[in-house]
């Protein structure tokens, strides 16, 4: 997760002091179209989804954060005090086949010893890095519940702890030799814990800081040190929608403020594989839940139907317990996807071309997508979902388009559209065969806002279907946007 707006505030300032970065340093990037490599991301894809824990000096030790149970001590204290088998068992009940847990950020207080940082930082055993290894023993009770372990780890290391920063030669931009140095830290943990950590995901990775494939390099090398067979994907930050970022990642990174993204090319993303870490409470590391059980559900389902990974952040606090409302609701996720795989099967017997189809919410000419109404409520997917109670929804312009990208082509005759709470007095029906023309199959005036419509034509073979709304406000029709509550294609 990206840093605060105070902290990029800091290193702002950091950076005009040093100096400015070049620009390919600072940049867009652009990663090469690699070929992806299934085996080595599989075991990570199979997990469908997992869970993700702040655990940080400045949420479990701080009193004023409720992570901290009100109590406030050392940070070797604070470390001591973490129950590892509460959490290992209430991380099994989530049935989440993995964890993400952090080492650090921008601080300098880890949950484990490191000699190294120790050396190059002057600071004694305890004062930065934790006495106790917590992540050995975390490492060891998830997995003998069957649970992997991947860690969190940041590309612009103790920025806010001026001893640390000076003694590991730190720069903004960033610089080689500072990497060098920082990688010698993570490595050591690497060594250390072998094939019991999986995996990295590196946050503070951005170009405007001075990352280039020459720091990604020097940081990709040390993150797999005792075990090359760990998966990395380094954070961009937060963009409109899952994104490639770099030929070093093996999946996204995929921070996103909602669930609402979904692959758009199936598995991977440029060779990465696909996936997506957002929060379940109000923000990182915090309480509450934003979606319903089944909310939840259908969307992790509908991201791994597309070969897509759904990591969830939730509340961890200072004694190692989740929060209660977020776990009640990940105990349902596991039983309610097994629920929907089943119903899949039955909605794949029915003949419809467009179960597990990939919908997209467009610009009434199709030069932009649009964001969803009320965000998840209302994305792309609730109109082929198979649940005539949820709907796709666009927003931001009244005229729009749905259009859904069938799993595989197929011969139909019929649409059948059911609009939700908003239908079009006026829309047309596109069909079109891979990569030719859309084709009209009918255009329909709706004075009278009828929901349902049986939309027929002579067979064809069809790939992708575009239901235009042109008028969404017009005679007789309640002023809100077209409303998809469910299409068919069959």
């Amino acid at each position: 997760m990206s840093q605060s707006p105070i902290t990029q505030v800091l290193l702002a300032l950091l950076f005009c002091l040093v100096g400015s970065a070049t620009l390919a340093q600072i940049s867009e990037r652009s990663p090469s179209d690699r070929a992806p490599d299934p085996a080595r991301t599989e075991n990570f894809r199979s997990k469908r989804y997992g869970v993700f824990f702040h655990y940080l000096n400045g949420l479990q030790n701080n009193e004023a954060s409720i992570n901290s149970l009100g109590k406030e001590t050392s940070w070797n204290e604070c470390v001591e005090e973490f129950d590892v088998e509460r959490f290992a068992n209430q991380v099994a009940e989530t049935g989440a086949g993995y964890v993400f847990f952090t080492m650090m950020q921008q601080e300098r207080f880890m949950p484990a010893p490191n000699a190294t940082f120790d050396r190059l930082t002057g600071y004694e055993p305890g004062e930065a890095c934790a006495k106790r290894d917590l992540i050995a023993e975390i490492a060891d009770a998830l997995e003998a519940r069957g649970i992997d372990l991947y860690l969190y780890w940041t590309g612009d290391g103790p920025t806010l702890d001026p001893q640390a920063f000076q003694g590991l030669s730190g720069a903004i931009p960033v610089t080689e030799d500072y990497m060098r140095a920082w990688s010698k830290v993570v490595a050591e943990y690497g060594e250390r814990y072998g094939k019991k950590v999986k995996g990295w995901w590196v946050d503070g990775s951005y170009s405007w800081i001075g990352h280039s494939d020459a720091t990604f390099s020097i940081l990709a090398e040390a993150l797999r040190a005792g075990n090359p067979e760990r998966i990395l994907a380094f954070n961009p930050g937060v963009d409109p929608k899952v994104s490639a970022y770099t030929d070093f990642d093996d999946f996204t990174a995929g921070e996103q403020n909602e669930f609402v993204s979904l692959p758009e090319t199936g598995r991977f993303l440029k060779g990465a594989q696909w996936h997506i870490l957002t929060f379940l409470g109000d923000n990182w590391g915090r309480p509450g839940v934003k979606l319903s059980k089944d909310e939840l559900a259908r969307y992790v389902w509908n991201v791994g139907k597309r070969g897509g990974v759904v990591t969830i952040d939730a509340l961890l606090y200072r004694d190692g317990s989740l929060d209660r409302s977020q776990l009640e609701t990940l105990k349902a996720l596991r039983p309610r996807l097994e629920k929907i795989d089943a119903e899949y099967e039955t909605r794949r017997a029915s003949g419809n071309l467009a179960v597990d189809a990939i919908a997209f919410l467009q610009s009434l000419d199709g030069s932009r997508e649009l964001p969803p109404s009320v965000g998840a409520v209302h994305a792309a997917d609730k109109g082929v979902d198979g649940d005539p109670n949820t709907a796709a929804v666009g927003a931001n312009d009244w005229a729009w388009a749905f259009v859904v990208q069938l799993p595989e082509p197929g011969d139909a005759t019929r649409i059948t559209l059911l609009f939700g709470g908003g239908f079009a007095t006026e829309f047309e029906a596109f069909v079109k065969s891979d990569d030719s023309e859309w084709v009209s199959v009918g255009r329909f005036e709706n004075p009278e806002g009828l929901k349902a419509f049986d939309i027929t034509f002579e067979k064809r073979r069809v790939s992708a279907v575009k239901i235009a709304g042109y008028r969404p406000n017009g005679e007789n029709q309640p002023g809100v946007q077209m409303s998809i509550a469910e299409l068919g294609v069959f």
